[in-house]
């Protein structure tokens, strides 16, 4: 029987936590109030400084790119959007009939989702969920850099099993980063494209500023298509690359290996992440 989503379920962010995201909730309050010129700065460990308008959080489905747009189409039964912002992609899900449960790390958005009109807003993140199970979990605007690290990806993925109902999927954005690649490793025949300090290329280090009020920095991940097919066999997923976009940009869905392989043997890294 499936959880009721959200049931049972508490969370607070760890104040180191609030440190690197305080910015971007108080530009995404700041646009809600009215302050139509809110905006969050982006500095980045590559050098570059961007502006991003806090509207872009609370675009109309008019305005969503295409990749994310393919993305809403692909939702099916009950959807766990992690990383909801503001609720763009949760709202549209609503109106299409699904029911959602939008999830975001600080309580003010939490509260901001509700305001919006988001039946279901839970405070966690990919590490800390809410209790249940779904047809599809969502994460969207780079979603898989909610894991953080490569190391992170493959600790979530090793634990995602428990949020799927049978026949579940995975769906989320990524960018493809190895245009950018000073180095490269090889496992297991594959070729890791690497920074030159041996990081893994998508590792970014970001700091978000709003208001003159800088946040502390964070790692946020982008995953190259054949890195997040390596980590997904390994840990018993099957990954689909449904699209691909401007930029290196791309759209992913994954489903449970194991539920083909329960038909005969389940292999040890399905039953691995099916224990967790």
């Amino acid at each position: 029987m499936r959880s009721r989503p959200g049931a049972g379920h508490e969370y607070e962010a760890a104040p180191e936590v609030r440190a690197c995201w305080e910015p971007y909730a108080a530009a995404l309050l700041a646009y809600d109030r009215g302050e139509t010129e809110a905006s969050i700065l982006v500095v980045d460990d590559l050098g570059d400084t961007d502006t991003l308008p806090a509207a872009y959080f609370f675009r109309s489905e008019e305005d969503l790119p295409p990749l994310e747009r393919e993305a809403l189409t692909l939702c099916e039964g009950q959807v766990l959007d992690f990383g909801a912002g503001a609720g763009c992609h949760a709202l549209v899900l609503q109106e299409r009939g699904h029911s959602v449960c939008a999830v975001e790390i600080l309580p003010e958005l939490v509260e901001l989702l509700s305001r919006r009109g988001v039946r279901d807003a839970q405070p966690g993140s990919v590490f800390h969920p809410p209790s249940g199970r779904w047809d599809t979990v969502l994460m969207l605007m780079n979603g898989w850099g909610l894991a953080e690290t490569i190391a992170g990806l493959e600790r979530f993925l090793a634990s995602a099993d428990r949020l799927l109902a049978p026949g579940g999927q995975m769906i989320a954005d990524s960018t493809d980063m190895r245009r950018l690649a000073a180095d490269w490793r090889v496992e297991n025949g594959h070729q890791i494209a690497l920074r030159e300090d041996g990081r893994y290329v998508g590792e970014m280090q970001f700091q978000l500023e709003y208001d003159g009020r800088p946040g502390d920095p964070f790692t946020h991940l982008y995953v190259d298509p054949d890195t997040l097919g390596l980590i997904g066999a390994r840990t018993g997923w099957d990954v689909e690359i449904v699209a691909h976009g401007e930029n290196g940009g791309y759209l992913s869905r994954l489903r449970r290996s194991g539920e083909r392989a329960a038909v005969g043997v389940p292999s040890r890294l399905t039953k691995n992440a099916r224990n967790r």
